[in-house]
């Protein structure tokens, strides 16, 4: 597997992380969940896990079946919320005054949010915990390669993922047979697919009215992954300045210009352009891994997902990114050496493997064959990754979520051009950090 240089660095950090652990572990300290961070919890016989997911979800179904025969073989009860997408805003409050919470879940962006306020435990102990009945870690089924973006900002892995993500631009392969082979090389390729879409009568492009992916995809096409960052890291704002931010923004704003957008879009939820798009009212949708998934019950009759990555721009970049899905558990969780536990244990193969077959998504486990839907974005994976969406919402969560996203959806609305764009970001950084200090 290929990897870009700075990801071959944060291996190195992870693996000194790795052998740090270890010989902790020589010395008699305890390799048992729950022990890395200090947690006082030890011998508890039940757990609260507050989900993500709704329990009729496919996800969900997967987890609830772990969980009972996790108490049958360990004793241990798990009682299970199913809280939703907004898990993580309902938590916050609670950490407080204590964790209502032992284990949660959520993707690394939407935990960035605890990371950043150091509201999670470090898992390293986790990680050196042998999966039960098989004879690798939990560490050692998930690849160095994503070790790096698991980690916080001290080296230390703050979530355990059990699925693994991407973004691609979606498509119905019985429209398009030869595109998976023969994706578009240039952005000029990209518009002249878009143009044979209308010759056959769709329009190119759902896309939702708070959709931030083809801002931000094609800001790290144009910039590159490091020089994407610079956006947030620059306090001067200079750093907005660059001719290539106002490029990717052009190209952005020339798409809508164009009409390759749906109609009414811009007051539409990702759900409806997802569903438009599937009963095949557009060609393309960008959007992640949980597309098929999802957008299945409103596919139109043989339609036949499949996905590209957007082709390189000025930077030459082409790496995919990637995004876990993952369990961390509250630095507060009372009963943190239980949730540890189970999260060793739906690591198993067994158990695992139901986030490919019933859920239809990736897992970290290069053991776990992809769903066929998703074989693709599996390919694209090999290669050079880079962290989803810069790791910005972890690194710079607020600057993200207060700035940046709602600048991108600005632009993607129409109701700011590429040039406001920039200008806007470019003052609204300075205003950020003269704010944050």
């Amino acid at each position: 597997m290929r990897t870009s240089k700075n990801v071959h660095r944060a291996g190195v950090i992870a693996a000194a992380v790795a052998v740090s652990a270890a010989s902790l572990s020589a010395c008699g300290s305890s390799s048992k969940p729950g022990t890395s961070s200090g947690a006082k919890s030890s011998g508890s016989t039940s757990f609260t896990y507050w989900s993500m997911w709704q329990q009729n979800e496919p996800q969900a179904k997967v987890i609830k079946k772990a969980a009972d025969d996790f108490t049958a073989a360990t004793g241990i009860k798990v009682t299970i919320q199913w809280q939703g997408r907004d898990v993580i805003t309902k938590l916050t409050p609670t950490l407080r005054t204590g964790s209502s919470a032992d284990l949660v879940d959520q993707s690394v962006n939407a935990l960035g949010a605890l990371v950043a306020k150091d509201e999670t435990t470090d898992l390293s102990s986790l990680y050196g915990t042998t999966i039960p009945g098989e004879s690798q870690t939990v560490g050692q089924v998930i690849p160095d390669s994503y070790k790096p973006f698991l980690n916080d900002k001290n080296g230390k892995p703050f979530i355990a993922p059990y699925e693994v993500s991407s973004e691609g631009l979606w498509f119905d392969a019985s429209k398009f047979p030869a595109l998976a082979a023969n994706p578009p090389k240039t952005w000029d390729d990209l518009l002249a697919l878009f143009d044979k879409a209308k010759g056959m009568g769709m329009t190119p492009v759902a896309v939702p009215g708070d959709d931030k992916y083809w801002v931000l995809l094609t800001l790290q096409r144009e910039l590159g992954t490091d020089t994407l960052k610079k956006l947030a890291s620059d306090k001067t704002g200079a750093a907005w300045d660059d001719p290539k931010v106002l490029k990717a923004a052009q190209l952005v704003q020339a798409m809508r210009d164009k009409g390759d957008f749906l109609k009414g879009y811009e007051s539409s939820k990702s759900i409806d352009e997802e569903g438009d798009w599937a009963k095949g009212q557009a060609a393309f949708y960008l959007s992640g891994t949980w597309v098929p998934s999802e957008a299945a019950p409103n596919a139109a009759a043989g339609f036949t997902f499949d996905s590209i990555q957007l082709p390189a721009l000025d930077s030459g970049n082409t790496d995919t990114g990637i995004n876990f899905f993952g369990f961390a558990v509250p630095k507060t969780a009372k009963h943190s050496d239980a949730a540890e536990k189970f999260v060793a244990f739906f690591m198993k193969k067994e158990e695992l493997s139901g986030i490919s077959t019933q859920a239809l998504n990736l897992t970290p486990r290069a053991d776990i064959a992809p769903p066929a839907q998703l074989a693709s974005m599996s390919k694209a994976l090999t290669g050079t990754v880079y962290a989803d969406q810069a790791h910005l919402s972890v690194d710079y969560a607020d600057w993200t979520n207060k700035m940046l996203n709602p600048e991108m959806i600005r632009l993607i609305t129409g109701q700011d051009d590429a040039a406001k764009f920039v200008a806007n970001g470019r003052q609204g950084t300075i205003d950020y950090w003269k704010s944050a200090s």
